[in-house]
């Protein structure tokens, strides 16, 4: 229930579950704890914030290269997602800009750089699903 609505309160889902809300408290307290539940986030529209820009960049990195650029990557405002891959190109980000422009910026300022290799840009045209349950 709280993936779908992470404001639900104690007594909502307790109601819906057939449980008391102090039981629903302190399962989530749990959850939290045990970092079942690593947080909370909004969702926001990105075109109402300026965000139109939406890339998946694939990249090669050497080995050598690997611990400090990966490092550098969580630390770039722009990059929303690092996932390790199988195959010719190890490293997948999800880079999100203000304008093509900005995307462009990022790739040689920030990411190159880093000594990312044999990067192909694959830009978003439409999320066919983005937040199942929305």
């Amino acid at each position: 229930l709280i993936l779908k609505d992470g404001k639900l309160t104690y007594d909502e889902i307790g109601e819906r579950l057939g449980r008391s809300p102090s039981t629903i408290r302190d399962r989530i307290k749990k959850m939290e704890e045990d970092r079942t539940i690593l947080g909370y986030a909004a969702i926001v529209d990105e075109d109402r914030v300026g965000i139109t820009t939406d890339a998946l960049i694939s990249a090669d990195l050497p080995h050598e290269r690997s611990p400090g650029a990966m490092t550098s990557l969580f630390s770039l405002e722009n990059v929303t997602e690092i996932m390790h891959l199988t195959g010719e190109r190890r490293i997948l980000l999800r880079v999100k800009a203000r304008s093509n422009a900005e995307l462009l910026e990022i790739l040689d300022k920030s990411i190159r750089p880093l000594g990312f290799e044999n990067i192909e840009v694959s830009l978003v045209l439409e999320p066919v699903v983005r937040f199942p349950g929305l």
